[in-house]
């Protein structure tokens, strides 16, 4: 019997820094989304395609649910809440470690804005699949009191738990995934593992390296605008020639990401590089400025610039 074929969208939803960018990076096989210890990385919607034998899905990795006390936040819960309605299923992840440890402890397993999160997913009617992320970093046995609280609050289509770092239980993942699907045919071009043009990519690639070399605050007042993406020398010389511009808020802001000397701005310079080269296989030069826009989260004109939601 031929097994049908699946296409569908599925959106990764949870609080902040639960890892839904390292889980879709691990499914893609590749870097499309950056990822960082620091909540709030993601800002906008990431569109992954993983296509395998019988299914292609359509994964949309949003910005972590969280209180949106500025104009960008309001656009980034905006984002994240868009992709519901879009979709045909909803993966709702959360962060196995501090729920276990709850459990431990003898105290409750949800917390205030899980609650919240799950009441707003309930809200759109769809079918909804619990995946416990950082299975790797518990006890099998703490996992159960944490899927019984969770399944006492809804019945999920399934629960699944996993780890996005190692790649353990992301298969099964996918099965259940692929099971909430309508059958279809494919709705893209199997080589693509992404709609998110090249240039867009890197921009994200340089703000993933900001945020992993600087201050705990400051990557929430940074943003990165392609200013130019030259490739006619990418066929003949395999070179593409990319110019940066690194938005901060103050003078001050400024100052700490050029570094002493330059020397911070060029240590991201070249570990953004490297991992452009890798994108685009290709080499690259790479030059980056840094201009400072006063108060830009809080402009609308400029977050829609920027590809973030209008947040009013």
């Amino acid at each position: 019997m031929t097994t049908p074929h699946r296409f569908g969208t599925a959106a990764l939803v949870g609080r902040p820094n639960v890892g839904k960018s390292t889980l879709l990076n691990r499914v893609l096989g590749q870097k499309v989304s950056i990822t960082s210890p620091k909540a709030q990385t993601t800002r906008t919607r990431v569109v992954g395609i993983y296509t395998g034998p019988n299914e292609q899905i359509v994964l949309l990795d949003t910005p972590g649910h969280h209180e949106a006390w500025s104009p960008m936040n309001r656009s980034m819960v905006r984002a994240a809440e868009g992709a519901l309605a879009e979709v045909d299923v909803v993966v709702l992840l959360v962060d196995l470690e501090p729920a276990a440890h709850q459990a431990q402890a003898d105290r409750p397993v949800l917390s205030v804005g899980e609650e919240v999160l799950l009441n707003r997913v309930l809200q759109e009617g769809k079918p909804v699949i619990l995946a416990l992320n950082k299975a790797d970093a518990i006890h099998p046995a703490w996992a159960l009191p944490v899927i019984e609280a969770w399944r006492a609050k809804h019945e999920f289509l399934a629960i699944v738990p996993f780890s996005a770092r190692t790649g353990l239980g992301v298969e099964t993942l996918l099965a259940e995934i692929r099971g909430a699907l309508p059958e279809g045919p494919q709705g893209y071009n199997p080589e693509l593992v992404t709609d998110q043009p090249e240039r867009v990519i890197v921009a994200e690639l340089i703000r993933e390296r900001l945020f992993h070399h600087l201050q705990r605050e400051l990557p929430y007042s940074i943003a990165v605008e392609i200013e130019r993406f030259d490739e006619t020398e990418r066929e003949s010389d395999g070179k593409v020639q990319i110019f940066a511009r690194i938005l901060v808020e103050r003078t001050s802001q400024r100052a700490i990401v050029l570094g002493k000397g330059g020397s911070m701005i060029k240590k991201i310079g070249t570990e953004a590089r490297l991992e452009i080269n890798k994108l685009l296989d290709a080499r690259t030069h790479l030059e980056l400025h840094v201009t400072v826009q006063p108060d830009w989260t809080r402009k609308p004109r400029q977050l829609r610039e920027l590809g973030l939601p209008d947040p009013t």
